[in-house]
C-alpha cells in the first residue's frame, strides 16, 4: 500500500506570466486545480517534498492537463482509502488542424519515475512488443 504521507509530498504551483505563483498548498489553506487561472497560466510544476521536480511550459493555444490517478482504489475519494500506487499525469492538449495533440509527463508516486508519452493511454505507458524486440 501506498502511504497517504508520502503521497502528500507531491505537490503542483502553477507559474502565471506576470511572475506571481499559486501553489497548492500555500500555508492558508489547500488550493484546487480549479483555483488556477488558466487565463494568466505560463507553466506548471510538481514539487515532491518542496522540490521541483517536473515543470511543463503551456504555449499558446495549449491547455493544461493535470490528474492523479490511483490504483487498487475504487473511491471517488482516493485520500480516505489506502491504494496501491498513484500515477500523476500532467501536460498539454491543443487542437491542430482538427487533431488532438497531446503530450504528458506519468509521474509514478510511488518511485518518482517520470515517463512522457504522447497521450493518455488508461495507464501507465508501455512498450509494444515491436519496441520489446528493438524493432
Amino acid at each position: 500500500m501506498l502511504d497517504t504521507t508520502h503521497r502528500e509530498k507531491y505537490t503542483w504551483t502553477a507559474y502565471y506570466h506576470d511572475s506571481t505563483e499559486l501553489n497548492q498548498n500555500d500555508g492558508t489553506g489547500i488550493k484546487t486545480y480549479h483555483d488556477i487561472d488558466r487565463t494568466r497560466l505560463a507553466a506548471f510544476g510538481i514539487k515532491y517534498d518542496g522540490e521541483l521536480i517536473y515543470r511543463v511550459f503551456l504555449e499558446p493555444g495549449q491547455k493544461l492537463i493535470y490528474r492523479r490517478r490511483s490504483t487498487g482504489n475504487v473511491s471517488n475519494d482516493s485520500s480516505k482509502l489506502p491504494v496501491d500506487n498513484e500515477l500523476i499525469l500532467v501536460g498539454t492538449q491543443q487542437n491542430i488542424k482538427g487533431f488532438n495533440v497531446q503530450n504528458i509527463a506519468y509521474i509514478d508516486v510511488a518511485t518518482g519515475l517520470i515517463q512522457h508519452a504522447g497521450r493518455w493511454v488508461g495507464g501507465e505507458p508501455t512498450l509494444t512488443l515491436g519496441e520489446r524486440n528493438g524493432q
